[in-house]
């Protein structure tokens, strides 16, 4: 039976958020397949340019020194274009204007400074992230315009495509490949849509591939 082990990373350093702690987490799960947060058609060219590496990138290239695995780029999803400009320039009028989201955003960085990937995978990550998420909601509603508000809207609807997408490509390389083990690694911003799909798939589909998060062991 396959099983995936879902890791939520970090795609920069920061504190023990490292390619380091990374790797180990890899050997100690030992996949035989690598799902990756990255788009198909960048694959080759990301990885030919070790200036575009992120933290899992780097983390992957140090694990297949040791040990093989099948890497499988699965973000295929277009978000629109000119649209993840106009989300960062929200969230910079966010944290202008709400001391609450700041001061979420500020301890969450904090807590991935000193724990690291096990804060990520921990169910205090699910708590903090759902308390910025409603921060930030809050924030658009109370300074916002009505631009604002759609955006934001379409900006959660994407976010759910985007993740949707992600587990319908594992689902279908699941189908037609046979493995025992494999891991997927995935910005910890995605952990709580990702762990609701999975929920999704496992009541519709349970033979497929098995589930778990890891949690530091």
């Amino acid at each position: 039976m396959r099983r995936i082990t879902l890791v939520c990373t970090a795609h920069r350093e920061i504190g023990k958020c490292n390619e380091h702690e990374l790797v180990k987490i890899l050997l100690a799960v030992g996949p035989e397949v690598i799902f990756e947060e990255i788009r198909p058609g960048d694959f080759e060219s990301s990885y030919a340019d070790e200036s575009k590496y992120n933290v899992e990138m780097r983390a992957i290239k140090e694990y297949l020194k040791v040990r093989k695995a099948r890497q499988v780029p699965v973000d295929d999803y277009e978000t629109p274009e000119g649209f993840g400009s106009y989300m960062r320039a929200l969230e910079e009028f966010v944290a202008s204007r709400s001391g609450a989201y700041r001061d979420a955003i500020d301890e969450m960085s904090r807590k991935q400074f000193e724990l690291g990937f096990s804060y990520l995978n921990s169910s205090a990550f699910i708590s903090s992230i759902k308390e910025s998420e409603r921060l930030y909601q809050e924030a658009v509603y109370k300074y916002g315009n009505d631009l604002a508000k759609s955006k934001l809207a379409e900006w959660n609807d994407q976010i759910r495509k985007r993740d949707a997408s992600m587990l319908e490509s594992i689902y279908r390389f699941c189908q037609r490949t046979d493995f025992m083990e494999g891991v997927f690694l995935v910005g910890a911003a995605h952990m709580s849509s990702i762990m609701d799909g999975i929920e999704r798939r496992m009541k519709d589909q349970p033979t497929v591939v098995t589930w778990r998060l890891w949690t530091g062991s």
